[in-house]
């Protein structure tokens, strides 16, 4: 028996998207999306008032009308006069359901249902979890002689086996099914193959077609272009936003992200109405920074193949990675969705939907909510008492894991918005960054006024959760300059905001007069606003924690590391700053020796480090050059270049940094350039110097463990990731595996000694 689908509880799938149920009562995701389609698909409707009860108890009339709906029976008229069972007479409400599952053509041989040995049903008795495996098996078709002669011990055992319990929990047979768990239990049949019947399902009694491998990645609620009856989709490998596929009303927001079949109602309209999860593999990373070869992220770093397809919510398009990846913002949230072969098909970055502001709070205002005690309080990925809390916090109570996720993130600047009322907007642009605004959170605005200068505070999932006066509360802003050019920059701040392309006040150098905006490229700075762009103020990295950073431990000196922590190396003074993975460092405990500069919460959790050159992973290694261009030499116009050869893991690369002066030692030799310098030749890099690589050894092909490691005569020395090997006499990079076949001789270069963690960074092949 092959089960078609899996069930909704896939970690994985929880991740992609927050709840944000049609029913208000609901807070497990995978809840909230079972009951939209089951209610869409008409078998299980809320109680009222836009509820769901998910914890309330089924009795067995109630379950046997949700059977008798799955099946495909809708008209249930004709099974409305008699009585069958003496304690469910003909004027019983559930009467027709309970005569329909025994008279029913398609369901009298399935006896989805049956009364006990003295003739009666008992309809009002609470239904019991065996009772529930029992009829979803026999609505699949399976008898006795399928199952086993023990009720409910095989029942139950079958059900497992089959996957139709997927997503619940309830070990004792004879406990009561409550409504949540039954919409689960209901979907997973609806999902399995009937027995004997390989492809063919339940769902097909409900559905008029399904749509395999897709996935819902905007709604009317996310994307205004779309109206409320509008979905965007990625389906058959592309994304048509000119023809968004017609939904059943607005599609729940906790089906944003899944990855599965389309189900298109019966009728006349033929419209989705909701997504069921395939179970293929999805996997989700929060970004730190991203490069044409390479996605930096909190837990890892990812190299996508370039031609993989990659779509931002912000952007509504998909495209080719190496067209796309400059788009990518630090804090995102990357979702990857791989195929039933394990092939990734697509990576995106979701929208935020802003429902969650409902649950959330600001903290230490008359109006504030009470965070209940049981529950554990969550900070910038550290465990807080309730003591460290401050006055103006976001707080998101999570009643699902009985946690309290507190931001203390804020942005200042000059108020502005598209929205007719500026008193209740629905989008506020700050620093030229656009953010939507829920209803609650609009409420905070009924005093501001165009161009004041107001503060914004945000949850921990990043949506505008209120504003207030920027005298009555401030945000201290600094972070990475990551883009800069034509008066715009990018600055990815310190408490996980981007903006994005804003518009900058120039810099000049009060002696010379020059514009030195450039030199803010990867360095740290102040922002600010006094008028229409940003004051940009670069920062030294002065002020730091004390201690060592115990990276296993989790704690700097005394104080805990964020579990989100933001790390980046300097790996010379002066140099820009590189974003680096935690998984990236290899020591236990770096010295306070190599810790530059931290930031802390108001909580006093560590959540930015600055190091020194702890990895190695913060340089681009290769062949360098100088270059001087002397065309317009005559004018005293002959600017200088590094030039950079190296090799990408596929293939060379030549990157080419315009400087004020050569650095020393260029001239065809292995070198290292600090990553982070722009090679935009209309920007001069003001400060950039590069590393000459030791040759540590003049090896054989024989000596290379592999492509992991090389003996040298000072020892085993590590190969870094996807090395390339340079040939002098052809001026170029080739891959390890080729130069070994083909050459004998090859000289290593390492970048420090083994003992300090070294590794050879450049081979040069003859």
């Amino acid at each position: 028996m092959k089960k078609r689908f899996v069930s909704l509880c896939l970690a994985g799938l929880i991740m992609v998207a927050p709840a944000s149920a049609v029913f208000t009562d609901i807070s497990d995701s995978r809840v909230s999306q079972t009951a939209a389609v089951l209610d869409a698909l008409g078998i299980m409707q809320g109680v009222g008032g836009g509820s769901f009860a998910p914890g309330k108890a089924l009795t067995r009339a109630q379950f046997c009308k949700l059977a008798v709906t799955a099946m495909g029976v809708t008209d249930v008229s004709p099974y409305a006069s008699y009585t069958i069972f003496p304690d469910v007479k003909h004027s019983h409400w559930a009467a027709p359901y309970i005569n329909a599952a025994v008279r029913h053509p398609e369901l009298k041989e399935k006896a989805i249902i049956r009364g006990y040995a003295d003739g009666s049903f008992g309809p009002d008795k609470i239904v019991s979890y065996g009772e529930v495996c029992t009829m979803l098996l026999r609505m699949l078709g399976y008898k006795e002689e399928d199952v086993g002669p023990f009720w409910p011990a095989d029942y139950i055992a079958q059900a497992q086996a089959i996957g139709l319990t997927d997503g619940v929990t309830i070990a004792d047979a004879r406990a009561a099914v409550k409504r949540g768990d039954a919409a689960v239990l209901l979907l997973n049949a609806l999902n399995t193959d009937k027995k004997g019947e390989e492809g063919s399902t339940l769902l097909d009694k409900v559905a008029s077609s399904t749509v395999k491998d897709c996935i819902l990645l905007e709604t009317g609620k996310t994307y205004s272009a779309l109206a409320a009856d509008e979905a965007l989709f990625y389906e058959d490998g592309v994304v048509d936003a000119k023809s968004p596929r017609k939904t059943a009303g607005t599609l729940d927001s906790s089906m944003i992200g899944v990855y599965g079949t389309i189900v298109v109602g019966k009728g006349s309209s033929k419209v989705a109405v909701g997504v069921i999860p395939n179970g293929n593999k999805t996997e989700a990373y929060e970004v730190v920074n991203a490069a044409a070869d390479r996605i930096v992220t909190t837990n890892g770093t990812l190299r996508p193949d370039r031609k993989t397809k990659l779509y931002i919510s912000r952007d509504h398009v998909m495209n080719e990675y190496e067209n796309a990846w400059a788009n990518l913002q630090s804090g995102d949230t990357l979702t990857l969705y791989y195929n039933e072969y394990g092939v990734l098909q697509l990576m995106a970055v979701l929208p935020k939907t802003t429902a969650g502001a409902a649950h959330s709070f600001v903290y230490g205002l008359a109006t504030s909510r009470r965070i209940p005690a049981e529950y554990t309080i969550i900070k910038n990925g550290a465990k807080i008492d309730a003591s460290k809390l401050k006055k103006y916090d976001v707080v998101t109570l999570d009643a699902a894991n009985r946690q309290a996720i507190v931001s203390d993130t804020k942005l200042s600047g000059k108020y502005q918005t598209d929205s007719t009322t500026y008193s209740h907007p629905s989008q506020v642009k700050i620093l030229g960054k656009d953010f939507e605004v829920s209803s609650e959170a609009a409420a905070t605005f009924k005093d501001m006024k165009l161009n004041d200068y107001i503060t914004l505070l945000f949850d921990a999932d990043g949506n505008v959760a209120a504003a207030y006066p920027k005298k009555d509360v401030s945000a201290e802003m600094q972070g990475i300059v990551t883009k800069i050019g034509g008066e715009k920059a990018t600055v990815t701040l310190t408490n996980g905001l981007t903006l994005r392309d804003i518009k900058i006040t120039p810099l000049i150098n009060p002696i010379s007069g020059q514009d030195i905006t450039s030199s803010l490229l990867g360095r740290l700075v102040t922002v600010s606003q006094s008028g229409e762009g940003a004051d940009l103020i670069r920062r030294t990295l002065s002020g730091k924690t004390a201690g060592n950073w115990s990276v296993a431990e989790g704690k700097l000196g005394s104080n805990a590391v964020s579990s989100k922590v933001r790390v980046y190396e300097e790996v010379l003074s002066g140099a820009p700053l590189n974003a680096i993975n935690v998984s990236d460092i290899d020591l236990t405990s770096v010295p306070a020796s190599q810790i530059k500069y931290t930031v802390q919460d108001n909580a006093g959790t560590v959540t930015n480090i600055v190091l020194g050159d702890v990895t190695g992973e913060s340089w681009i290694y290769g062949i360098g050059y100088g270059k001087r261009d002397k065309t317009d030499e005559e004018n005293g116009n002959s600017p200088e270049y590094v030039v950079l050869r190296h090799w990408d893991g596929a293939k060379q690369e030549e990157s080419t940094f315009r400087v004020l002066t050569l650095p020393r030692g260029l001239g065809g030799v292995p070198i290292a350039v600090p990553r982070g310098y722009s090679t935009d030749e209309s920007i001069v890099n003001t400060s950039l110097d590069t590393l000459k690589l030791t040759l540590i050894d003049t090896v054989k092909s024989s000596a290379f463990d592999g492509s992991s490691g090389v003996r040298t005569k000072d020892g085993y020395y590590e190969l870094a990731e996807n090395i390339g090997v340079y040939i002098s006499e052809q001026n170029r990079f080739i891959s390890l595996q080729t130069a070994k076949s083909n050459y004998t001789s090859f000289r290593v270069y390492a970048n420090k000694t083994a003992e300090n963690g070294g590794k050879i960074r450049v081979i040069v092949a003859s």
